[in-house]
């Protein structure tokens, strides 16, 4: 990227896009210094492309010297830059713009700017937007218009936000409009909304704010919805809908819950979708009887690839001792596919157990016997181990800087590099000759990639 001066030079090029680059640039800076010249590039540039630049760059460059510059944009005709400084108040967050969107929200016979106004509204968060923003959402004739509210009212703790929104959601005409007035809601979390959300999870003919429902219903996680999201569950016509209220269920636990989801997972008559989605529920969920199911998932060979690999995905959520056991032995089958066992080392890594540790050490020194790890499944080990930072991680990983197999010998240098990223300290404790094994490794790899690209 150019320098600070190098870019106010091409600010005055006499070529429209390359300042405009320029300023867009500049805001990407961060920097107090290129307030002054995007002010002037705002003001004064004969081009409407570099002043909507410059106006984007001020925003985001998040100096608040820019917000009087940015209110006289409004008064101007040209639509484009007028919508561009619109945005732009909304990033850049001064409380001060708000009384400016309010009046644009409320005057405006553009319905674009209407739209904009509320965003940057939302942005900004300040309570004194919340009556315009209600009025919105009740009054507009546009249902984009009324959307945007809706989603808006999802960033205030306000409880006349939360009547609008309940009101929205159980009697507005546009789909999309009810769909975010649920997903505000959840976001929100009040639980005298459940009743309310219940209704459109049921009841509601558009997929899309059953869906939102459900959702919400999980954020708030009260068990009162339980029961509906169990009919939506085994009953909706949707795999999507049923899908989330399977989620759901999973962040509200109980006994009636992990019982049901359990019911669904071992129903192969079930689409695989919801089953997968139950499977993920139950993942969360840390029950004997959930980790039993998923084991038995796991195991099961007459089922496809989603369900063992969404149960595979589950149980290393759990970190539960005899989930990380049945991991282990399918890991260690030689009759499991290549892709199935690696996604069982990439799963393996992210769990905080000593067994899980101990086996990736000892796959990556080839040490579990018999010819159950190639080399590729090793390469798998050490990658995984670039990710933990156990002390007992560094010397398999020297070690395997010396291995037979060149594939191992690069995949150890990558995993000890990220290491020494983490914690630079350890590369003083490592002997001369390791530190340069590790260096020729890294550069033959590096010079390999390299022709790799410019034969491509």
């Amino acid at each position: 990227m150019a320098t600070f001066d190098e870019l106010i030079q091409k600010l005055k090029s006499g070529d429209d896009a390359e300042r405009a680059a320029a300023a867009e640039q500049l805001g990407k800076l961060h920097s107090l210094r290129v307030t002054e010249p995007l002010i002037e590039t705002l003001r004064n540039d004969p081009s409407p492309m570099v002043r909507e630049a410059a106006a984007q760059a001020l925003g985001e460059n998040g100096d608040r010297r820019a917000l009087q510059p940015l209110l006289e944009i409004l008064n101007e005709n040209e639509p484009l830059l007028r919508s561009t400084a619109l945005k732009a108040l909304g990033v850049l967050g001064d409380p001060r713009a708000v009384d400016t969107l309010i009046r644009e929200l409320q005057n405006s016979p553009e319905y674009r700017t209407r739209e904009l106004a509320i965003i940057s509204l939302g942005k900004i968060g300040d309570p004194r937007a919340v009556p315009a923003l209600i009025n919105a959402l009740a009054n507009d004739a546009i249902w984009s218009v009324r959307e945007y509210a809706a989603q808006a009212l999802g960033n205030f703790r306000d409880p006349r936000v939360v009547d609008a929104l309940t009101t929205a959601l159980l009697q507005d005409s546009g789909d999309t409009v009810r769909s975010f007035a649920a997903k505000s809601l959840g976001e929100i979390g009040d639980p005298r909304t459940v009743d309310a959300l219940i209704t459109p999870l049921l009841q509601d003919s558009n997929d899309t704010v059953r869906q939102y429902a459900a959702e919400a219903l999980g954020k708030i996680g009260d068990p009162r919805a339980v029961d509906a999201l169990i009919r939506s569950l085994r009953g909706d016509g949707s795999s999507a809908v049923s899908s989330k209220a399977a989620v759901a269920l999973g962040k509200i636990g109980g006994s009636k819950v992990i019982d049901t989801l359990i019911q669904i997972v071992l129903d192969k008559s079930v689409l695989d979708g919801i089953r997968a989605a139950a499977i993920d529920a139950l993942g969360k969920i840390h029950d004997p009887r959930a980790t039993e199911t998923l084991i038995q998932a796991l195991n099961d060979h007459s089922e496809g690839w989603t369900i063992r690999y969404r149960a595979l995905k589950a149980l290393g959520t759990q970190n539960d001792p005899n989930g990380v056991d049945a991991l282990i032995e399918a890991l260690l089958n030689p009759k499991e596919g290549y892709s199935y066992r690696k996604s069982i080392v990439e799963t393996i890594a992210k769990v905080r157990h000593p067994k899980a540790l101990q086996t990736l050490l000892k796959m990556a020194t080839d040490d579990v016997g018999g010819s159950v790890t190639g080399s590729w499944l090793r390469e798998s080990a050490l990658e995984a181990l670039g990710e933990r930072r156990e002390p007992e991680v560094i010397p398999v990983l020297v070690q395997a800087l010396q291995d037979q197999n060149a594939s191992v010998r690069t995949q150890a240098a990558i995993a000890l590099q990220k290491h020494i990223h983490a914690h630079p300290d350890i590369i003083l404790k490592l002997p001369t000759e390791d530190r340069n094994r590790m260096g020729r490794l890294l550069q033959d790899q590096q010079r390999e990639e390299l022709q790799n690209e410019l034969c491509k």
